[in-house]
């Protein structure tokens, strides 16, 4: 398939997501950017594992929306993503592309990989755990938490967790013929960018409180009334968290590489 047809899907897709409510329009042009990036460096197959990222992705926050209407009212942002949340996604892994065209070095497609698997197994973990009968633990305190909390987990999350990198693991391993040393390193990646997505929510992630219904959230705004400031670092929101977690997991992943 030429670089071309290839460039065109990418400006279709971002182009499909806005028309469809999936991004707004900082979310469209930042996906076209990121898209055109890695295919210009991985050819089709870094386009495909992106696609199966976005695309579950998308799939996912469609389901059982109804039982996830009280997420919203926590988490930061919800609805269509905008571009922070793209480049906090795929940031990381556009740049680790690049390194790939600039040193025709294994372990910057490596780091790609990783972040793109941690990414898919903390979004697959957000949008299945709160599916979870019993509400999330708190890893900070031990106490359950209210659906959606950072740093809160459950048992069908964690399942989620681990399933969400060994699919990215595996498909990067059918489309970039990993050996089983590289296989490994990518699902291990792809779970600890999770895990420390987790730490990071739940210990130095800012959290504000409604003044309205008493209820801790992300978002600076609830029920109309601006929230109170309550903990953590005042400049680390969701995507940075999201964006530090990832890009940590691909560091540690590239380094265990070079060392194993």
């Amino acid at each position: 398939m030429s670089l071309t047809v290839l460039l065109f899907i990418c400006l279709a897709l971002g182009y499909a997501g806005y028309q469809f409510g999936l991004l707004t329009k900082s979310g469209a042009l930042l996906t076209i950017l990121v898209g055109s990036t890695v295919v210009y460096a991985l050819d089709y197959e870094g386009l495909v594992l992106l696609l199966l990222f976005f695309g579950s992705s998308s799939l996912l926050s469609k389901l059982g929306k109804v039982r996830k209407r009280s997420v919203d009212q926590i988490v930061e942002k919800d609805g269509a993503r905008d571009g922070w949340q793209v480049l906090a996604n795929g940031g990381t892994a556009m740049l680790a592309s690049v390194g790939v065209v600039l040193t025709n070095e294994f372990e910057f497609l490596l780091v790609f990989l990783i972040v793109i698997a941690a990414s898919n197994a903390d979004t697959w973990a957000s949008e299945i755990g709160p599916l979870s009968k019993k509400e999330p633990i708190s890893i900070r305190t031990f106490k359950p938490v209210l659906r959606g909390t950072s740093g809160g987990v459950s048992l069908l999350g964690t399942l989620a967790t681990i399933i969400g990198a060994l699919f990215i693991a595996t498909a990067g391993d059918i489309l970039f013929d990993l050996s089983i040393k590289q296989w490994l390193i990518v699902a291990a990646g792809g779970v600890l960018g999770s895990i420390l997505d987790t730490v990071l929510g739940a210990t130095v992630q800012r959290k504000y409180r409604c003044q309205i219904c008493g209820k801790e959230t992300e978002k600076k705004i609830h029920h109309g009334t601006t929230t109170q400031y309550v903990r953590g670092w005042k400049w680390l929101g969701n995507d940075a968290v999201n964006y530090l977690s990832s890009t940590l997991a691909g560091l540690i992943g590239f380094m265990l590489y070079r060392l194993w």
